[in-house]
């Protein structure tokens, strides 16, 4: 029973240090009209972002911050921070995974005339492939906005991020 407990412990200690950061790069664009100014698809805007990441047997948790830039007519950027779940759908040579991701929005840019839209919650999903350093990830995002007065409160945003592993 000692040696069985101690085996446990030494797994745990190992894990507690697991710890994995990944830099992520890409390009996002709207999913919808945002306040009917620009198509779906049309223009295309930066993202990146830092995640930090603890593995377990079923995927990673962690939390992470983005930069969503302006994309189109909706002339408005984000900074969501989040919390998120990548769950491991098969362990093979590539690691297909689905990734959840909630939080909030830390900050929200805008050049909107008479306007001053404020990023509530986010939330996002996705799913992408892991090969050891490299992610690749297709994201789907919605980000509450309030206080616009054009009239929408969703801004919704198709991304794909490569992510590159530093730790």
């Amino acid at each position: 029973m000692k040696k069985l407990l101690c085996i446990i412990f030494l797994a745990f200690s190992v894990n507690a240090l697991a710890l994995e950061g990944h830099l992520r790069l890409g390009a996002t664009t709207l999913t919808n009209s945002y306040n009917h100014e620009s198509g779906t698809f049309e223009d295309y805007a930066p993202t990146f972002g830092f995640e930090a990441t603890q593995g377990f047997i079923i995927g990673d948790f962690g939390a992470g911050i983005a930069y969503n830039g302006k994309v189109g007519d909706s002339e408005i950027s984000t900074i969501p921070v989040y919390l998120l779940a990548r769950l491991n759908l098969l362990p093979v040579f590539f690691e297909p995974y689905i990734v959840l991701k909630g939080g909030s929005v830390l900050r929200t840019d805008e050049d909107v005339n008479g306007s001053s839209p404020d990023g509530k919650a986010y939330i996002a999903g996705g799913f992408g492939i892991e090969t050891d350093p490299f992610q690749v990830e297709l994201l789907y995002s919605q980000t509450k906005i309030d206080s616009d007065n054009r009239g929408s409160d969703k801004l919704k945003q198709l991304s794909l991020i490569f992510g590159y592993k530093l730790f």
